[in-house]
């Protein structure tokens, strides 16, 4: 791009607070300045010892330096080890002793924090600030610029596919924070299959509100305007400020999860005269199943016929399927509502899904008579060129994810999911695996269950969690209100809808208990998954030791 198109625009980035209404001056990096700071960076690096093979963690939130610092890091063949902060100190400071970086490259307030914490103590050789002055850290990004100017392009390693790339750290929303190996063939993997898949094409405009796959904005060719938000709390986003920015910029692609999703279309829908982002040429959101009555809110924000896609897929394999509203709005989004799961549309290009009898052990070897029929829920296995192979410094948590064909060496990755193929090939997501409620009358699964209760009037959303008592699981309902539904009178006719809402189905009728909760626990990452097991604890507590179901 920056051969190509020198002076076109890489990175936009707000110089003020974004004003709601009108335009807002943006500080342009052109890809052509982006590419001679990124080899200006690779050189002052490479003099302080960040060579090829070095994992460096990165601790800078979006910004010009976030993205040239990754892209040197990639450029002398370094390994930067990515971890979402707003996972909580305690859980940053194990994912940085399993991945020993010897460098550490962050922002003052995550210097501060590893020495007091002692943050990958016995690993760290090599700390460099970003920010004024060193602060107290060997050197500092400017010193690194310094060191590199006038020198020209960086000579690029010659890495095979194999070799490791980055290590990105799962959200640890559903257990520990685990760090898949990512090589340079799954990031070429990646790239290309976005491109193909949603015909994204150099010269777009991306608004992206997750750091990691802005990433992906430049190495795409698109120009990435970099929003005016709390990256760590991305359902508290400003729609009029987000709104701006699409409409300033004219952007073409757009990235949020179903939280941002959700609290853009419910500020449109709040809105007189209705607000209109008009160049989206499509939408992209992830992190979580997408509810269809918030992505029906949502499109009404955009050009009649622009789709928001709901990619499938995870940290260790991604992507895996997608689909679009046209499919979601127009035919999945009933059956949705009546228990048979969330359809999460065909796998794409070169990536192979298959549904495997549900197991928490690990399985050695891979063997076709495993694979389910259409219809049988089971855990989704996927196999292709954007499948990780391998957890970092994790050797049992690799062994109960992986699996190795002996026939053909292929290898499989347990997503941790559970659900099925319908007829026509479509992969339905029923729920995870460590979600599931194993009752005497049953299995039951999260998202075969939940959207069910999300259609009664009044509820925000719901989450399906099991209470054991005398050795029996019984399964219970939360119930996440909306605001206006509160109240005792609102209250209590939201619960009896509720209620009555179970009884229609049989799969629903037999749960024990429907519970009033004030608001779910999510993860940190996209704000948009449920911490059933906190709310398992909760609903225990709640209930107390003596209580059991009274049919």
């Amino acid at each position: 791009m920056a051969a190509g198109f020198p002076d076109r625009a890489a990175l936009h980035l707000p110089a003020a607070r974004v004003r709601p209404h009108g335009d807002t001056p943006h500080r342009a990096v052109t890809f052509a300045e982006l590419a001679a700071d990124t080899d200006a960076l690779a050189h002052g690096l490479a003099a302080t010892g960040v060579t090829r093979g070095t994992r460096a963690a990165l601790m800078v939130p979006p910004s010009a330096d976030f993205f040239a610092l990754t892209f040197a890091l990639l450029k002398v063949g370094a390994v930067p080890v990515l971890i979402d902060p707003g996972m909580g100190v305690r859980n940053l400071g194990t994912c940085l002793a399993e991945a020993e970086p010897a460098a550490f490259i962050g922002i003052p307030k995550a210097h501060v924090a590893r020495r007091l914490l002692g943050w990958a103590k016995t690993a760290v050789r090599v700390t460099v600030n970003v920010g004024r002055g060193r602060f107290f850290c060997d050197t500092a990004v400017s010193s690194l610029r310094a060191a590199g100017a006038g020198r020209g392009p960086y000579p690029l390693p010659d890495v095979a596919p194999t070799d490791t790339a980055a290590i990105l750290f799962t959200s640890g929303s559903t257990g520990v924070a685990k760090g898949a190996v990512y090589t340079h063939g799954i990031f070429a993997a990646q790239v290309e299959l976005l491109k193909a898949v949603y015909g994204i094409e150099p010269g777009e405009t991306d608004f992206c509100t997750f750091p990691l796959f802005a990433l992906f904005g430049p190495a795409l060719g698109m120009t990435c305007v970099v929003p005016d938000m709390n990256f760590a709390r991305p359902a508290r986003i400003d729609p009029r400020r987000a709104a701006a920015q699409v409409r300033q910029f004219g952007a073409t692609n757009l990235f949020g999860s179903p939280a941002v999703i959700r609290a853009l279309g419910w500020w449109g829908a709040r809105t007189d005269p209705p607000p209109r982002m008009p160049t989206p040429r499509r939408v992209i959101s992830a992190g979580a199943p997408a509810r269809a009555d918030e992505l029906e809110r949502f499109t009404k924000l955009l050009a009649p016929g622009v789709q928001v896609f709901t990619p499938y897929g995870a940290t260790e394999a991604l992507p895996v399927a997608n689909i679009g509203t046209a499919e979601i709005l127009g035919e999945t989004r009933r059956l949705t509502e009546q228990g048979r799961g969330v359809c999460v549309g065909r796998s794409v290009p070169g990536v192979t899904v298959r549904v495997i009898p549900i197991t928490d052990d690990a399985i050695p070897e891979w063997d076709d008579a495993r694979v389910l029929p259409a219809g049988v829920v089971g855990e989704f296995v996927v196999s292709g060129p954007v499948v990780t192979a391998e957890y970092f410094g994790r050797p049992e948590a690799t062994r109960l994810a992986k699996i190795r064909d002996p026939k053909t060496g292929a290898l499989w990755h347990r997503m941790g999911d559970v659900g099925y193929y319908d007829d026509t090939g479509r992969l339905w997501f029923c729920g995870r695996k460590s979600h599931r409620v194993v009752t005497p009358h049953g299995t039951l699964f999260t998202d075969m269950v939940e959207p069910v209760f999300n259609t009664v009037p009044g509820v925000y959303r719901t989450a399906l969690v099991g209470v054991t008592r005398g050795g029996v699981t019984y399964p219970v309902l939360c119930v996440e209100l909306l605001p206006e539904a509160r109240g005792f009178r609102a209250e209590q006719r939201a619960m009896t809808g509720v209620i009555a809402r179970g009884l229609e189905f049989e799969h629903t009728r037999g749960i024990a208990m429907f519970l009033d909760h004030p608001r779910f626990p999510v993860d940190v990452r996209h704000n948009s998954k449920i911490f059933r097991e906190q709310l398992a604890v909760w609903a225990d507590r709640k209930l107390g030791p003596n209580w059991r179901p009274t049919a």
